[in-house]
């Protein structure tokens, strides 16, 4: 999983308590300092670096990506490059009337939201035209 190993200079009662931890659970030191980091550190990468005395993990952030809305320009060219039937102007506006979220969840791939309107528009076609040949 990881190449460097991880160390981190913590007190004598830490470092009792964790032992105390490992040996209950059966786990290793640095399977639980791996853990502790990931949880308290989840959006940032870890990054060992050496020190004079021992490697010491610190920790560096990743630039976060934001959501940019796309234009109909940029939805049409994206249609239109998958040739599908999805009106790019009713896509922008519907999602822009919802503040781009689907449900409670704000949109992070608006791509992804194009194609989930492809697969609804092809099974609306397919339906029609089921109904349309027993009426």
């Amino acid at each position: 999983m990881r190449n460097k190993k991880i160390s981190a200079d913590i007190s004598e009662e830490a470092s009792t308590m964790l032992s105390s931890y490992c040996k209950k659970h059966e786990r290793s030191k640095g399977f639980l300092l791996e853990k502790m980091i990931r949880k308290f550190c989840s959006d940032e990468a870890i990054v060992a670096t050496p020190s004079t005395s021992a490697n010491i993990a610190t920790v560096e952030k990743k630039p976060v990506k934001r959501f940019v809305p796309p234009t109909v320009e940029q939805v049409f060219e994206y249609c239109n490059e998958r040739c599908n039937n999805v009106d790019a102007q009713n896509f922008v506006d519907h999602y822009t009337a919802n503040g781009w979220m689907r449900g409670k969840v704000k949109v992070k791939d608006w791509k992804a939201c194009v194609r989930t309107w492809e697969k609804s528009n092809q099974a609306k076609v397919k339906n029609n035209e089921n109904l349309g040949g027993n009426w």
